[in-house]
């Protein structure tokens, strides 16, 4: 008995091939766990990534997560069903406790995840025994490449649902925070993330402004993922910040302090159009070329920092942006 772990188990088969669902916590799952490089050389698996591990082990520590799809697993020809219902649906399955005896044909990220992780979760398993490596190979690629994602649309029709009353808030500071820390960005340590000390800008001046453009309620940056929101936001401020060099981080004009990126951020929905879906920062340049020479000076614009102010600032950089046209693929 000691030699075996034994779980409660549920038997189904599909195309004469009969598998078995259970759950192993993590823990024990990489006990007897491996991914085998001979095997991917064949195509049957992705080489195991150090990094992606790592990224995974941040979601496993993060709160509330959640890993509800399953680990699909190749069972070692000893391990054994043993039914407890007449129909011979469910019963335990017995595997070997054996160092890397199971072959993980898919979720390899996930479950090594937990290797960079001190937290342990009970794993939703899916497991063949003694599979071939064809059929292996099989499996691997109709779950990687021949399945259809849902349509984008009905998933933009559930992110009110599926995004908490918070969702706009954490996201925009999680981008926030990016734009502060990250050495390529033009706001590279110009945050004041508590809202006060060395900075350009407040984080919450600076997280209003992106709620409104990453709202699921209409927002322009709303289809995208939050990996393509912040390409596109630090191509959008580093095609301002070169064309506004002398502007940029200067005190004696507002490009920078809390009007300026509320009037970035509020012409923000036309330039995303007028680029065509070509984020890269040459064509944002292109786009935002007019507004070479436009008059950002403290002095003239600094007077009155009011709603009705920036309202009217942002009217006034509309007018001198070019008419817009069709879209085309997105490029980044």
């Amino acid at each position: 008995m000691n030699n075996f772990i034994q779980v409660t188990a549920l038997k189904n088969n599909h195309s004469g091939l009969d598998f078995f669902a259970f759950f192993l916590e993590s823990k024990i799952l990489l006990d007897i766990s491996y991914v085998s490089k001979d095997e991917r050389d064949k195509g049957v698996q992705r080489p195991l990534s150090e990094k992606r591990c790592r990224d995974v082990a941040k979601f496993i520590d993060s709160e509330g997560s959640i890993f509800a799809n399953n680990i699909i697993l190749n069972l070692p020809k000893e391990t054994n069903f043993i039914p407890s219902d007449t129909n011979g649906i469910e019963g335990v399955i017995k595997i070997p406790k054996i160092s890397k005896s199971v072959w993980v044909i898919d979720g390899q990220h996930r479950l090594f995840g937990f290797q960079h992780s001190n937290k342990q979760l009970k794993l939703l398993c899916s497991g063949f025994i003694d599979l071939d490596i064809e059929r292996q190979a099989k499996i691997f690629i109709t779950i990687n490449q021949e399945q259809k994602g849902i349509n984008p649309s009905v998933l933009y029709d559930l992110l009110p649902i599926v995004k908490g009353a918070n969702f706009e808030k954490e996201r925009s500071q999680s981008l926030v925070k990016q734009l502060n820390e990250d050495p390529e960005s033009p706001w590279f340590n110009e945050v004041k993330m508590l809202g006060v000390g060395k900075g350009l800008v407040s984080q919450a001046a600076f997280a209003r402004n992106l709620e409104i453009l990453i709202t699921p309620n209409g927002g322009v940056l709303s289809p995208y993922i939050e990996n393509i929101q912040y390409k596109i936001l630090i191509n959008y401020f580093t095609a301002f910040k070169s064309l506004f060099t002398k502007e940029w981080g200067n005190s004696k004009y507002v490009l920078t302090k809390a009007i300026g990126l509320s009037a970035m951020c509020g012409i923000f929905h036309k330039v995303h159009i007028l680029c065509e879906n070509d984020f890269r920062i040459e064509n944002m340049l292109t786009q935002i070329n007019n507004l070479k020479g436009f008059d950002f000076s403290s002095s003239t614009r600094g007077k009155s920092t009011n709603k009705v102010a920036i309202q009217q600032f942002i009217l006034e950089i509309l007018k001198e942006l070019p008419d817009v046209s069709k879209s085309v693929d997105i490029k980044v």
